[in-house]
């Protein structure tokens, strides 16, 4: 049973467990952890931008977008390109699988990471929201990148980690 809809959010109830719907992407968002070699060894490219459900002040958190129809590797490509600058091709992403974001939430995450060793970015344009237009990049070593609150970027990090071992 719905509990409220507008177009972003619905709340959903099934039995007394109430969870939320991510209306405005079908409840599927992409997220990617760029990362490239240097002399000084691997390193990963967050964002850093207002997250206003996680405070005021910019937060680092992983490159996403929300599913927009179709392919979601165009989608993850696209969401590249606007938050970071970096133009790949879909064959240049590594799938790294789905995961969910909490149990309060049906939010399926579509995880990839990309090589972008070599690569120069072009402007990262955002979407053209408030947040996005203020928001930044930042390299981190891997010491630094897990000490993000977001789970995605844990996520992604280990299993990348598990795909070079593998």
């Amino acid at each position: 049973m719905i509990l409220y809809e507008n177009p972003w959010l619905s709340l959903m109830d099934v039995g007394g467990y109430v969870y939320s719907h991510e209306t405005r992407c079908q409840g599927r968002i992409v997220a990617m952890l760029p990362f490239r070699e240097t002399p000084a060894g691997r390193e990963f490219l967050v964002r850093s931008e207002i997250t206003p459900c996680w405070g005021s002040d910019p937060v680092l958190s992983a490159v996403t977008g929300g599913y927009e129809g179709g392919d979601i590797a165009d989608d993850a490509v696209r969401e590249l390109e606007e938050e970071t600058g970096y133009l790949v091709k879909e064959a240049d992403l590594i799938p790294l699988g789905e995961s969910y974001a909490s149990k309060s939430a049906d939010t399926v995450y579509t995880l990839y990471a990309v090589d972008v060793t070599g690569l120069t970015p072009g402007e990262a344009r955002g979407d053209g929201s408030v947040h996005e237009s203020s928001a930044t990049t930042r390299w981190l070593t891997p010491v630094e990148l897990v000490q993000i609150r977001d789970p995605q970027v844990a996520v992604m990090y280990l299993r990348l980690l598990s795909k070079a071992a593998g």
